[in-house]
């Protein structure tokens, strides 16, 4: 079972945003969305997580229309870290994490998940601070200890999903490595597919193992990062001259041309 769109078309008032977007997406892989400011990837991110209403039944989860899942449904499949969280009260960073806890666990427990998440991306000293006065970047790390917190916390067998929206958007470069460090360690330990949208070609090429490239609501090329990664595909997607060349490691890298 997997994620699919089929013929995918999301118009918001009255304006064609995504158009024919067929897609698959399994568990026990990152895919990550690339194109240029406006090219529907947001929206494309919501489409899948059931943030945007599907009228046509042309997303299915696990074999089930997605429009047919009940939020609480939902939320036992897949967990989102959209652009920005908004929280307008002042809880403990480890108030955050706990209310990403689904299941009825021992307050043992509890505490248990919230540490490992809290560590995975290097907060743990931040877990008695109110979140309002954290940096964007600390704020960014939050988040996504919380999404991990929620997506890994329960032992069944069930696929999950990974919606990763410009995550690492206020982080540093080692803590941009980091996230898709841990990311890249869930996947492989769980039944999780991780789907992010990414401005950064490089974080892209070398994390991912498929990749979606879109322009004008619809997808140019989908595929490997070597299919993908094209000099003249990606110059002409975003309008400027590039060049790519391999990285020391193997991986391709994009540059200016």
């Amino acid at each position: 079972m997997m994620l699919i769109t089929e013929h995918l078309n999301i118009a918001l008032q009255g304006q064609s945003i995504l158009k024919h977007i067929d897609l698959m997406i399994e568990p026990g892989s990152i895919v990550s969305i690339l194109g240029p400011n406006g090219a529907g990837k947001s929206t494309l991110m919501k489409s899948l997580s059931g943030d945007i209403p599907d009228g046509l039944h042309q997303v299915t989860l696990e074999g089930r229309p997605l429009k047919e899942y009940s939020v609480p449904e939902l939320a036992n499949y897949r967990a989102v870290m959209p652009q920005s969280v908004q929280l307008d009260f002042p809880f403990l960073v480890s108030e955050v994490i706990e209310m990403s806890l689904l299941t009825a666990v021992s307050h043992y427990e509890r505490a248990a998940y919230v540490e490992r998440a809290l560590a995975m991306f290097d907060v743990t000293h931040l877990k008695d601070r109110n979140y309002l006065t954290l940096s964007g970047g600390e704020q960014q790390r939050v988040q996504l200890a919380r999404v991990i917190a929620q997506i890994t916390h329960k032992a069944d067998d069930r696929n999950r999903y990974l919606f990763l929206d410009e995550c690492t958007s206020s982080l540093d470069l080692a803590h941009q490595h980091q996230v898709f460090e841990v990311v890249t360690e869930v996947v492989k330990t769980h039944r999780i597919a991780a789907i992010m949208v990414l401005h950064d070609l490089n974080l892209a090429s070398q994390y991912s193992d498929r990749l979606v490239l879109m322009n004008q609501g619809e997808i140019v090329s989908q595929g490997t990062v070597d299919e993908v990664l094209q000099e003249e595909r990606i110059t002409d997607v975003y309008g400027y001259p590039v060049k790519v060349t391999p990285h020391p490691k193997g991986w391709p890298m994009v540059i200016p041309a």
